[in-house]
Protein backbone atom coordinates (compact mmCIF):
# COMPACT_ATOMS: atom_id res chain seq x y z
CA UNK A 1 0.00 0.00 0.00
CA UNK A 2 0.79 3.86 -0.91
CA UNK A 3 2.83 4.96 2.33
CA UNK A 4 1.30 7.88 4.07
CA UNK A 5 2.76 10.85 6.32
CA UNK A 6 2.21 8.34 9.23
CA UNK A 7 3.26 5.66 7.61
CA UNK A 8 6.46 7.13 7.01
CA UNK A 9 7.24 8.44 10.19
CA UNK A 10 6.47 5.00 11.23
CA UNK A 11 9.18 3.41 9.09
CA UNK A 12 11.83 6.15 10.83
CA UNK A 13 10.99 5.39 14.03
CA UNK A 14 11.16 1.80 13.33
CA UNK A 15 14.65 2.47 11.65
CA UNK A 16 15.77 4.25 14.60
CA UNK A 17 14.79 1.24 17.17
CA UNK A 18 11.89 3.84 18.79
CA UNK A 19 9.13 0.32 18.58
CA UNK A 20 6.92 2.25 20.63
CA UNK A 21 6.46 5.24 18.76
CA UNK A 22 6.27 3.31 15.78
CA UNK A 23 4.00 1.10 16.78
CA UNK A 24 1.22 4.27 17.84
CA UNK A 25 2.16 5.64 14.12
CA UNK A 26 1.63 2.60 12.53
CA UNK A 27 -1.84 2.05 14.69
CA UNK A 28 -2.88 5.81 14.38
CA UNK A 29 -2.53 5.51 10.13
CA UNK A 30 -4.65 2.14 10.44
CA UNK A 31 -7.02 3.71 12.27
CA UNK A 32 -7.30 6.54 9.38
CA UNK A 33 -7.51 4.71 6.88
CA UNK A 34 -9.68 1.97 8.12
CA UNK A 35 -7.43 -0.83 7.58
CA UNK A 36 -6.78 -2.49 11.47
CA UNK A 37 -9.90 -4.77 11.37
CA UNK A 38 -8.78 -6.35 8.17
CA UNK A 39 -5.15 -6.65 9.06
CA UNK A 40 -6.66 -8.19 11.92
CA UNK A 41 -8.35 -10.63 9.57
CA UNK A 42 -5.28 -11.32 7.38
CA UNK A 43 -3.13 -12.24 10.32
CA UNK A 44 -5.97 -14.47 11.69
CA UNK A 45 -5.97 -16.08 8.05
CA UNK A 46 -2.64 -16.66 8.09
CA UNK A 47 -2.56 -18.39 11.11
CA UNK A 48 -5.21 -20.64 9.84
CA UNK A 49 -3.24 -21.35 6.71
CA UNK A 50 -0.17 -22.17 8.59
CA UNK A 51 -1.63 -24.54 10.52
CA UNK A 52 -3.13 -26.18 7.86
CA UNK A 53 0.08 -26.56 5.95
CA UNK A 54 -1.19 -24.24 2.93
CA UNK A 55 2.08 -21.92 3.47
CA UNK A 56 1.80 -20.29 0.18
CA UNK A 57 -1.81 -18.63 1.45
CA UNK A 58 -0.09 -17.88 4.97
CA UNK A 59 2.81 -16.24 3.51
CA UNK A 60 0.58 -14.21 1.29
CA UNK A 61 -1.09 -12.97 4.36
CA UNK A 62 1.62 -12.29 6.35
CA UNK A 63 3.51 -10.25 3.95
CA UNK A 64 0.63 -8.23 2.85
CA UNK A 65 0.75 -7.22 7.03
CA UNK A 66 4.20 -6.54 6.58
CA UNK A 67 3.67 -4.15 3.85
CA UNK A 68 0.92 -2.56 5.42
CA UNK A 69 2.38 -2.25 9.14
CA UNK A 70 5.76 -3.86 9.73
CA UNK A 71 5.12 -3.14 13.75
CA UNK A 72 3.21 -5.80 14.88
CA UNK A 73 4.98 -8.75 16.10
CA UNK A 74 2.54 -11.31 15.15
CA UNK A 75 3.62 -10.45 11.41
CA UNK A 76 6.82 -11.61 12.55
CA UNK A 77 5.89 -14.61 14.52
CA UNK A 78 3.91 -16.06 11.83
CA UNK A 79 6.78 -15.35 9.43
CA UNK A 80 9.54 -17.09 11.93
CA UNK A 81 7.49 -20.39 12.00
CA UNK A 82 6.84 -20.75 8.36
CA UNK A 83 10.63 -19.56 7.51
CA UNK A 84 11.70 -22.85 10.12
CA UNK A 85 8.81 -24.64 8.60
CA UNK A 86 10.63 -24.35 5.01
CA UNK A 87 14.25 -24.59 6.20
CA UNK A 88 15.14 -21.26 5.55
CA UNK A 89 16.70 -20.57 9.07
CA UNK A 90 18.73 -17.05 7.81
CA UNK A 91 15.14 -15.45 7.39
CA UNK A 92 13.85 -17.24 10.22
CA UNK A 93 16.43 -15.76 12.20
CA UNK A 94 15.85 -12.01 11.11
CA UNK A 95 11.97 -12.59 12.05
CA UNK A 96 12.86 -14.07 15.16
CA UNK A 97 14.99 -11.13 15.99
CA UNK A 98 12.71 -8.27 14.84
CA UNK A 99 9.93 -9.94 16.89
CA UNK A 100 12.09 -9.68 19.93
CA UNK A 101 12.01 -6.21 19.37
CA UNK A 102 8.79 -5.74 18.80
CA UNK A 103 7.65 -7.69 21.96
CA UNK A 104 10.18 -8.09 24.28
CA UNK A 105 7.95 -9.38 26.81
CA UNK A 106 6.03 -11.90 24.60
CA UNK A 107 7.62 -15.55 25.61
CA UNK A 108 6.99 -16.51 22.06
CA UNK A 109 9.56 -14.48 20.23
CA UNK A 110 12.29 -15.60 22.31
CA UNK A 111 11.03 -19.54 21.80
CA UNK A 112 11.26 -18.91 18.21
CA UNK A 113 14.47 -17.31 18.40
CA UNK A 114 15.36 -20.25 20.38
CA UNK A 115 14.15 -22.65 17.61
CA UNK A 116 16.34 -20.68 15.17
CA UNK A 117 19.59 -21.38 17.16
CA UNK A 118 17.84 -25.13 17.53
CA UNK A 119 18.06 -25.33 13.85
CA UNK A 120 21.39 -24.00 13.67
CA UNK A 121 22.67 -26.63 15.97
CA UNK A 122 23.73 -24.17 19.06
CA UNK A 123 22.57 -26.02 22.04
CA UNK A 124 23.76 -23.24 24.15
CA UNK A 125 21.83 -20.01 23.36
CA UNK A 126 19.04 -22.18 21.99
CA UNK A 127 18.21 -23.34 25.16
CA UNK A 128 18.44 -20.15 27.16
CA UNK A 129 15.94 -18.33 24.73
CA UNK A 130 13.89 -20.88 24.72
CA UNK A 131 13.53 -21.22 28.58
CA UNK A 132 13.37 -17.68 28.43
CA UNK A 133 10.43 -17.82 26.50
CA UNK A 134 8.64 -20.60 28.54
CA UNK A 135 9.09 -18.26 31.65
CA UNK A 136 7.79 -15.01 30.14
CA UNK A 137 5.05 -17.31 28.80
CA UNK A 138 4.18 -20.47 31.08
CA UNK A 139 0.30 -20.33 29.29
CA UNK A 140 1.75 -20.42 26.49
CA UNK A 141 1.65 -23.62 24.25
CA UNK A 142 4.50 -23.65 21.82
CA UNK A 143 7.06 -21.94 24.58
CA UNK A 144 6.24 -24.49 27.18
CA UNK A 145 6.02 -27.54 24.58
CA UNK A 146 9.74 -26.96 22.98
CA UNK A 147 11.25 -26.58 26.12
CA UNK A 148 10.07 -29.68 27.57
CA UNK A 149 10.71 -31.07 23.91
CA UNK A 150 14.39 -29.88 24.04
CA UNK A 151 15.16 -30.53 27.78
CA UNK A 152 13.38 -34.35 27.34
CA UNK A 153 16.14 -34.86 23.83
CA UNK A 154 18.70 -33.66 25.51
CA UNK A 155 18.39 -36.33 28.25
CA UNK A 156 17.44 -33.78 31.06
CA UNK A 157 13.94 -35.98 31.20
CA UNK A 158 12.68 -35.15 34.48
CA UNK A 159 12.31 -31.62 33.66
CA UNK A 160 11.66 -32.36 30.34
CA UNK A 161 8.58 -34.60 31.29
CA UNK A 162 7.16 -31.87 33.82
CA UNK A 163 6.84 -29.04 30.84
CA UNK A 164 5.49 -31.71 28.63
CA UNK A 165 2.82 -32.55 30.84
CA UNK A 166 1.99 -29.14 30.92
CA UNK A 167 2.21 -28.59 27.62
CA UNK A 168 -0.15 -31.10 26.85
CA UNK A 169 -2.47 -29.86 29.68
CA UNK A 170 -2.40 -26.56 27.90
CA UNK A 171 -3.75 -27.95 24.55
CA UNK A 172 -5.39 -31.38 25.26
CA UNK A 173 -6.48 -31.81 21.65
CA UNK A 174 -2.50 -31.44 20.37
CA UNK A 175 -1.34 -34.34 18.96
CA UNK A 176 2.04 -33.02 18.72
CA UNK A 177 2.60 -32.76 22.96
CA UNK A 178 1.25 -36.53 23.07
CA UNK A 179 3.87 -37.97 20.41
CA UNK A 180 6.75 -36.15 22.24
CA UNK A 181 5.10 -36.85 25.93
CA UNK A 182 5.35 -40.64 24.76
CA UNK A 183 8.67 -40.37 23.59
CA UNK A 184 10.38 -39.27 26.62
CA UNK A 185 8.14 -41.33 28.95
CA UNK A 186 9.64 -44.26 27.09
CA UNK A 187 13.13 -42.59 27.43
CA UNK A 188 12.30 -42.33 30.89
CA UNK A 189 11.41 -46.23 31.62
CA UNK A 190 8.01 -45.04 31.98
CA UNK A 191 6.72 -47.90 29.26
CA UNK A 192 2.57 -47.83 30.03
CA UNK A 193 2.43 -44.13 30.14
CA UNK A 194 4.59 -43.90 26.84
CA UNK A 195 1.73 -46.14 25.47
CA UNK A 196 -1.12 -44.35 26.23
CA UNK A 197 0.55 -40.70 25.48
CA UNK A 198 1.34 -42.25 22.02
CA UNK A 199 -2.30 -43.96 22.05
CA UNK A 200 -3.75 -40.81 22.45
CA UNK A 201 -1.49 -39.06 19.65
CA UNK A 202 -2.57 -41.60 17.33
CA UNK A 203 -6.42 -41.06 18.20
CA UNK A 204 -6.08 -36.89 18.13
CA UNK A 205 -4.51 -37.07 14.55
CA UNK A 206 -4.97 -41.10 12.86
CA UNK A 207 -3.56 -39.42 9.37
CA UNK A 208 -0.15 -38.69 12.09
CA UNK A 209 2.18 -41.38 10.76
CA UNK A 210 4.89 -40.39 13.22
CA UNK A 211 2.32 -41.49 16.09
CA UNK A 212 1.78 -44.70 15.04
CA UNK A 213 5.03 -45.78 14.10
CA UNK A 214 6.39 -44.56 17.60
CA UNK A 215 3.53 -46.81 18.90
CA UNK A 216 5.08 -49.78 17.36
CA UNK A 217 8.33 -49.12 18.52
CA UNK A 218 7.07 -48.38 22.18
CA UNK A 219 5.60 -51.98 22.01
CA UNK A 220 8.09 -53.57 19.94
CA UNK A 221 10.56 -52.43 23.08
CA UNK A 222 8.16 -54.04 25.48
CA UNK A 223 8.06 -57.03 23.42
CA UNK A 224 4.33 -57.06 23.46
CA UNK A 225 4.19 -57.97 19.50
CA UNK A 226 0.81 -58.39 19.23
CA UNK A 227 -0.02 -54.91 20.04
CA UNK A 228 2.60 -53.25 17.91
CA UNK A 229 0.94 -55.39 15.04
CA UNK A 230 -2.31 -54.22 15.71
CA UNK A 231 -1.45 -50.49 16.44
CA UNK A 232 0.43 -50.75 12.97
CA UNK A 233 -2.84 -52.49 11.29
CA UNK A 234 -4.48 -49.55 12.66
CA UNK A 235 -2.51 -47.08 11.35
CA UNK A 236 -2.10 -48.50 8.01
CA UNK A 237 -6.21 -48.14 7.74
CA UNK A 238 -6.01 -44.52 8.90
CA UNK A 239 -2.53 -43.58 6.62
CA UNK A 240 -3.21 -45.84 3.66
CA UNK A 241 -0.05 -48.32 2.63
CA UNK A 242 3.18 -46.50 3.56
CA UNK A 243 6.00 -48.13 3.40
CA UNK A 244 7.46 -47.48 6.86
CA UNK A 245 4.37 -49.11 8.65
CA UNK A 246 4.56 -51.86 5.96
CA UNK A 247 8.40 -52.61 6.83
CA UNK A 248 7.41 -52.76 10.96
CA UNK A 249 4.85 -54.83 10.35
CA UNK A 250 6.48 -56.89 8.88
CA UNK A 251 9.17 -57.45 11.05
CA UNK A 252 6.31 -57.85 13.45
CA UNK A 253 4.57 -60.63 11.69
CA UNK A 254 8.08 -62.36 11.40
CA UNK A 255 8.53 -62.16 15.01
CA UNK A 256 5.69 -63.92 15.33
CA UNK A 257 6.30 -66.54 12.88
CA UNK A 258 3.41 -65.49 11.19
CA UNK A 259 4.70 -65.98 7.73
CA UNK A 260 1.56 -65.73 5.22
CA UNK A 261 0.62 -62.39 6.81
CA UNK A 262 4.67 -61.18 6.29
CA UNK A 263 4.11 -62.02 2.93
CA UNK A 264 1.18 -60.08 2.46
CA UNK A 265 2.53 -56.88 4.23
CA UNK A 266 5.76 -57.06 1.71
CA UNK A 267 3.49 -57.68 -1.49
CA UNK A 268 1.84 -54.34 -0.23
CA UNK A 269 4.95 -52.68 0.19
CA UNK A 270 5.64 -53.70 -3.11
CA UNK A 271 2.34 -52.02 -5.03
CA UNK A 272 3.73 -48.65 -3.37
CA UNK A 273 7.45 -49.01 -4.07
CA UNK A 274 7.57 -51.38 -6.99
CA UNK A 275 11.64 -51.08 -7.12
CA UNK A 276 12.69 -51.19 -3.97
CA UNK A 277 14.98 -54.15 -4.41
CA UNK A 278 15.58 -55.14 -0.19
CA UNK A 279 11.69 -55.72 -0.48
CA UNK A 280 11.99 -58.06 -3.74
CA UNK A 281 14.54 -60.21 -1.46
CA UNK A 282 12.80 -60.11 1.62
CA UNK A 283 9.22 -61.79 -0.87
CA UNK A 284 11.95 -64.12 -2.24
CA UNK A 285 13.15 -64.96 1.43
CA UNK A 286 9.41 -65.71 2.51
CA UNK A 287 8.05 -67.30 -0.15
CA UNK A 288 11.20 -69.82 0.31
CA UNK A 289 10.09 -70.23 4.04
CA UNK A 290 6.28 -70.63 2.98
CA UNK A 291 7.56 -73.15 0.28
CA UNK A 292 6.83 -71.67 -3.09
CA UNK A 293 9.58 -72.43 -4.76
CA UNK A 294 8.79 -70.88 -8.04
CA UNK A 295 7.66 -67.58 -6.34
CA UNK A 296 10.71 -67.30 -4.34
CA UNK A 297 12.97 -67.43 -7.91
CA UNK A 298 10.32 -64.92 -9.36
CA UNK A 299 10.93 -62.59 -6.16
CA UNK A 300 14.93 -62.64 -6.35
CA UNK A 301 14.72 -62.41 -10.34
CA UNK A 302 12.72 -58.98 -9.69
CA UNK A 303 15.45 -57.95 -7.05
CA UNK A 304 18.44 -58.77 -10.24
CA UNK A 305 16.31 -56.34 -12.84
CA UNK A 306 16.44 -53.40 -10.22
CA UNK A 307 20.39 -54.24 -9.35
CA UNK A 308 21.69 -56.85 -10.94
CA UNK A 309 24.79 -56.53 -9.04
CA UNK A 310 22.90 -57.73 -6.01
CA UNK A 311 25.06 -60.56 -4.51
CA UNK A 312 22.47 -61.40 -2.17
CA UNK A 313 19.95 -62.45 -4.72
CA UNK A 314 22.54 -64.37 -6.01
CA UNK A 315 23.17 -65.78 -2.94
CA UNK A 316 19.47 -66.04 -2.23
CA UNK A 317 19.01 -68.33 -5.42
CA UNK A 318 22.07 -70.30 -4.93
CA UNK A 319 19.86 -70.96 -1.48
CA UNK A 320 16.95 -72.04 -3.87
CA UNK A 321 18.40 -74.39 -6.31
CA UNK A 322 20.02 -75.95 -3.35
CA UNK A 323 16.85 -76.72 -1.71
CA UNK A 324 14.97 -78.20 -4.98
CA UNK A 325 17.63 -79.41 -5.38
CA UNK A 326 19.75 -78.29 -8.04
CA UNK A 327 23.52 -78.42 -7.52
CA UNK A 328 24.60 -77.33 -10.63
CA UNK A 329 22.62 -74.08 -10.57
CA UNK A 330 23.15 -73.74 -7.02
CA UNK A 331 26.85 -73.40 -7.31
CA UNK A 332 26.71 -71.03 -10.36
CA UNK A 333 24.73 -69.34 -8.22
CA UNK A 334 26.81 -69.14 -5.02
CA UNK A 335 29.61 -68.47 -7.42
CA UNK A 336 28.15 -65.30 -8.55
CA UNK A 337 27.57 -64.03 -5.55
CA UNK A 338 31.16 -64.35 -4.44
CA UNK A 339 32.50 -62.62 -7.35
CA UNK A 340 30.07 -60.03 -6.49
CA UNK A 341 31.30 -59.86 -2.95
CA UNK A 342 34.29 -61.46 -2.54
CA UNK A 343 34.58 -60.27 1.03
CA UNK A 344 31.34 -62.02 1.96
CA UNK A 345 31.33 -65.15 4.10
CA UNK A 346 28.37 -66.44 3.70
CA UNK A 347 28.18 -67.16 -0.49
CA UNK A 348 31.88 -68.70 0.60
CA UNK A 349 30.60 -71.10 3.07
CA UNK A 350 27.80 -72.08 1.43
CA UNK A 351 29.71 -72.54 -1.99
CA UNK A 352 31.94 -74.79 0.35
CA UNK A 353 29.55 -76.82 1.95
CA UNK A 354 28.24 -77.64 -1.44
CA UNK A 355 31.79 -78.75 -2.98
CA UNK A 356 31.87 -81.09 0.22
CA UNK A 357 29.32 -82.86 -0.85
CA UNK A 358 30.40 -83.67 -4.32
CA UNK A 359 32.16 -86.68 -5.40
CA UNK A 360 34.69 -85.03 -7.08
CA UNK A 361 38.20 -84.65 -4.78
CA UNK A 362 39.22 -81.43 -6.85
CA UNK A 363 36.19 -79.74 -5.66
CA UNK A 364 37.37 -81.19 -2.06
CA UNK A 365 40.25 -79.20 -2.59
CA UNK A 366 38.84 -75.99 -3.43
CA UNK A 367 36.23 -75.95 -0.42
CA UNK A 368 38.99 -75.78 1.88
CA UNK A 369 40.20 -73.10 0.46
CA UNK A 370 37.18 -71.60 0.19
CA UNK A 371 35.95 -72.81 3.82
CA UNK A 372 39.18 -71.47 5.27
CA UNK A 373 38.60 -67.91 4.03
CA UNK A 374 35.26 -68.20 5.22
CA UNK A 375 36.25 -69.06 8.43
CA UNK A 376 38.02 -66.46 8.83
CA UNK A 377 35.65 -63.76 7.59
CA UNK A 378 32.41 -65.19 9.43
CA UNK A 379 31.99 -63.91 13.22
CA UNK A 380 33.58 -65.91 15.71
CA UNK A 381 29.89 -67.17 17.10
CA UNK A 382 29.53 -68.65 13.33
CA UNK A 383 30.63 -72.10 13.97
CA UNK A 384 29.09 -73.87 10.85
CA UNK A 385 31.71 -72.67 8.67
CA UNK A 386 34.79 -74.41 10.83
CA UNK A 387 32.54 -77.53 10.90
CA UNK A 388 32.05 -78.11 6.79
CA UNK A 389 36.10 -77.14 6.81
CA UNK A 390 36.38 -80.10 9.03
CA UNK A 391 34.01 -82.88 6.74
CA UNK A 392 36.08 -80.82 4.05
CA UNK A 393 39.49 -82.03 5.33
CA UNK A 394 37.80 -85.83 6.11
CA UNK A 395 37.07 -85.95 3.06
CA UNK A 396 40.56 -85.38 1.78
CA UNK A 397 41.67 -88.11 4.33
CA UNK A 398 43.06 -85.57 6.48
CA UNK A 399 42.08 -86.70 9.49
CA UNK A 400 43.93 -84.91 11.75
CA UNK A 401 43.37 -81.78 11.24
CA UNK A 402 39.41 -82.74 10.77
CA UNK A 403 39.85 -83.88 14.09
CA UNK A 404 41.17 -80.52 15.58
CA UNK A 405 38.86 -78.67 13.72
CA UNK A 406 35.75 -80.79 15.16
CA UNK A 407 37.20 -80.11 18.59
CA UNK A 408 37.29 -76.71 18.66
CA UNK A 409 33.54 -76.26 17.27
CA UNK A 410 32.92 -78.61 19.80
CA UNK A 411 34.48 -76.90 22.61
CA UNK A 412 32.81 -73.41 21.42
CA UNK A 413 29.71 -74.18 20.98
CA UNK A 414 26.83 -72.88 23.30
CA UNK A 415 24.91 -75.49 25.41
CA UNK A 416 21.81 -76.67 23.78
CA UNK A 417 23.74 -75.55 20.67
CA UNK A 418 23.04 -77.82 17.47
CA UNK A 419 26.79 -77.82 16.16
CA UNK A 420 28.06 -78.73 19.65
CA UNK A 421 26.18 -82.07 19.28
CA UNK A 422 27.30 -82.69 15.34
CA UNK A 423 30.99 -81.73 16.40
CA UNK A 424 30.64 -84.40 18.79
CA UNK A 425 29.33 -87.13 16.19
CA UNK A 426 31.84 -86.25 13.82
CA UNK A 427 35.05 -86.71 16.51
CA UNK A 428 33.54 -89.67 17.26
CA UNK A 429 33.28 -91.14 13.16
CA UNK A 430 36.83 -89.38 13.16
CA UNK A 431 38.29 -91.50 16.06
CA UNK A 432 36.79 -95.01 14.67
CA UNK A 433 38.21 -94.28 11.16
CA UNK A 434 41.51 -93.93 12.53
Amino acid sequence: MARDPLSEKGFEKLKARKYDEAKALFAEAEAKAGTAHETKELLARGEAALGAGELDEASACFEAVLDRNPSLPETYFGLARLALFLGDRDSAKVHALAATRLAPDAGLSWTLLGLVHEALGEEKPALTNLAKGAKLSGDVFLCVFNLGRVLAALGKLEEGLTLLESAAGLEKGNADAFLALGVAYQKAGQGKEAVKALERAAKLAPRKLDAWATLADVLFAQKALGGARAALDDGLEACGDHPVLLEKALAAAMMEGDTQAAVAYVKRELQVVPDHQQGWLNLAGLLLLDKDVEGSERAAKEALKRNPKSWEAHFHLGNLYEAVPDDAKAEAAYRQAMVLAPKEWKPLANLGALLVQSTVKEKHQEAVKLLEKAATLAPKAELRPRYNLALAYARLGKHDRALELAREVKKAARPGDAMGAEAKTLESNLLEAR
